[in-house]
């Protein structure tokens, strides 16, 4: 992994959820011209995130959601992925489920991940020596007891629309691809269906999930890596984050229905 002050990324990532806070029911919401949400808090944190990347890791690139791609044109040079607010609707309704996630790619691997969500106090970000902290303190994911009525499966907001899943437990869809990445390593997690999502909703996601032993492929179990994105594109296939021992029964579950 190229290196980069840990502490300044922290601090970055610290003041982009605090503009986040200042927005936060006080701002109103657009439609960009592929119908998604957009708000002033993407943009400026956005705008941000690329100056203060550019002055601390100058020979990098910075792929973002808002504005596409600066910096070091060479695809082979290493890549800030970042979603200034993962989970835009969430944010916009007033619920708190919502991140500033920041992924690094380098070779084709997410080297980096960084996710905070402001309003929880949660930030998760790797560390050079391969752990997952929290807040400061490492944080292993509890692995997963055998599937029941309590188990979860977090699932894409779409879900019914697009899927018939057979599932023993619980489907939670909380509104952010980058919080459900995260819930991996919580105790009643099976795992995490993600659906249409960009580079910069899973940079981020990859690189902690990766670093936890998760296995991220689709549903028919071919491994999921950056090139999996074609430029700004959503991966058309679902993805699937789950515990290698789970991961063939999960996807057995789920059926992608025909569109």
């Amino acid at each position: 992994m190229k290196e980069f002050d840990l502490q300044e990324i922290i601090r970055l990532a610290w003041e982009a959820g605090q503009i986040a806070k200042k927005h936060f029911n006080y701002t109103g919401a657009r439609r960009k011209p592929d119908n998604t949400v957009v708000t002033d808090a993407d943009q400026e944190i956005e705008l941000l995130v690329r100056e203060r990347l550019a002055e601390l890791t100058p020979g990098f690139g910075v792929l973002g959601e808002e504005s596409g791609r600066s910096g070091n044109p060479d695809k082979a040079a290493p890549c800030w992925v970042v979603d200034p607010l993962d989970g835009t609707s969430s944010f916009v309704s007033g619920l708190p489920n919502w991140a500033f996630s920041l992924g690094l790619i380098e070779e084709d691997s997410a080297s980096f991940g960084l996710v905070y969500l402001p309003l929880l106090d949660e930030m998760y970000y790797l560390v050079e020596d391969g752990r997952v902290f929290k807040n400061g303190e490492p944080v292993k994911p509890v692995r997963p007891a055998p599937l029941d009525g309590e188990s979860v499966l977090y699932v894409p907001s779409d879900w019914h629309q697009r899927f018939t899943i057979r599932f023993p437990g619980k489907l939670r869809s909380l509104g952010s691809a980058a919080y459900h990445g995260l819930l991996v390593s919580r105790p009643l997690t099976a795992g995490v269906l993600q659906g249409r999502i960009y580079l910069w909703d899973a940079a981020a996601i990859l690189a902690l999930n990766w670093a936890w032993g998760m296995r991220v492929a689709t549903l028919d179990g071919r491994e999921v890596k950056p090139s999996s994105w074609s430029a700004q594109q959503a991966i058309s296939d679902p993805i699937l984050f789950a515990a290698p021992e789970l991961f063939e029964r999960l996807a057995g579950m789920i059926h992608l229905l025909e569109e």
